[in-house]
């Protein structure tokens, strides 16, 4: 996708800047700094607001055939901190094929800039970048990358596959369900709140990670962090396995059987199949929600904090050059 920064046609048109893309468009948008919104709406074309200079650009379906292959390489980033360079590897995001038909693409870059972007309500695939500053999307159903240096990100009512990263920064996920779904920080903690995945992976190097209240699909899930913890809130039924390096499980599901300071733990029955692993951290296994608790131990108190509903600042609507 990287071929359709470089052609294409600029709008011209005066604020916001409007761009016809049909139906099932393919979106690449490309940040240094600011905020991004994503919107969906229902009409087929995507609109672009933003107090600061933003180009926008639309690239015939042929051109966004030939940039789209089966995989989009996710590259290595590195952050540094007290504990010295954390790197987050390479990986391979494999595409979930398209609506049949062509595809129109728009191009969105941006320096420093707070933007909004209203897509169609079927796009078929969002890539998103920002360096600095924090991702916001709602209501998309599709395909998605988003990528995200340092900031906060959060998805509100998503579906479809993607690939959420952040390097430095909180990733929230709310009220979503995915056909499958990778995401990573390095130093971040990661919260799904009230989700549903059948294929999930979700990784940290020193973020603790939440997935309160959720529910999986037949599937496999995976949930691992090396400083951090890893909190499961499980409302249905599934097969769940535990692991803590330095011997920390703790369980307040009925009859599961787990005890404090065990390392390994296996609890419930289902076609899902969950692991959940800390080196360094704990593992926390519970039913339903945080909130829902009547009371919570000592040791889950630090967990209390973590569900809790971050909204981004909005962009204002504004000149768009």
């Amino acid at each position: 996708m990287c071929a359709l920064a470089s052609a294409g046609r600029t709008a011209q048109a005066q604020t916001p800047v409007v761009l016809p893309a049909g139906d099932a468009p393919v979106v690449r948008v490309m940040m240094r700094s600011g905020t991004l919104t994503i919107r969906t709406w229902n009409r087929s074309d995507v609109q672009v607001t933003s107090l600061q200079p933003v180009s926008a650009r639309n690239f015939k379906p042929d051109a966004v055939a030939r940039a789209l292959t089966g995989s989009i390489p996710i590259f290595a980033t590195s952050i540094f901190d007290s504990a010295g360079q954390i790197t987050l590897p390479q990986e391979e995001f494999a595409l979930t094929p398209l609506p049949a038909g062509p595809h129109q693409g728009i191009f969105v870059q941006a320096l420093d800039a707070d933007v909004m972007i209203m897509l169609p309500a079927g796009t078929a695939l969002v890539l998103a970048s920002v360096q600095r500053g924090g991702i916001d999307v709602q209501d998309y159903h599709g395909t998605f990358t988003l990528l995200l240096h340092n900031g906060p990100l959060r998805l509100r009512n998503v579906s479809g596959t993607g690939f959420a990263q952040v390097a430095r920064g909180p990733l929230m996920v709310f009220d979503s369900q995915f056909e499958r779904i990778r995401a990573r920080t390095a130093a971040g903690n990661i919260v799904f709140e009230n989700c549903n995945a059948r294929q999930i992976q979700v990784s940290s190097v020193t973020g603790t990670i939440i997935y309160d209240g959720g529910a999986f699909q037949p599937g496999l899930a995976r949930f691992e962090t090396e400083y951090g913890s890893v909190a499961l809130g499980i409302s249905r039924d599934a097969q769940v396995g535990a692991h803590s390096s330095v011997g920390r499980i703790y369980s307040i599901v009925g009859g599961s059987g787990v005890r404090s300071g065990q390392t390994d733990a296996q609890i419930g029955s289902g076609r899902a199949v969950v692991t959940a692993s800390s080196s360094h951290g704990a593992i926390f296994l519970y039913s339903g929600t945080l909130r829902s608790q009547q009371r919570l131990p000592a040791e889950w108190r630090p967990l209390a904090g973590f569900a809790q509903r971050r909204p981004l600042p909005r962009p204002r609507p504004g000149r768009i050059h």
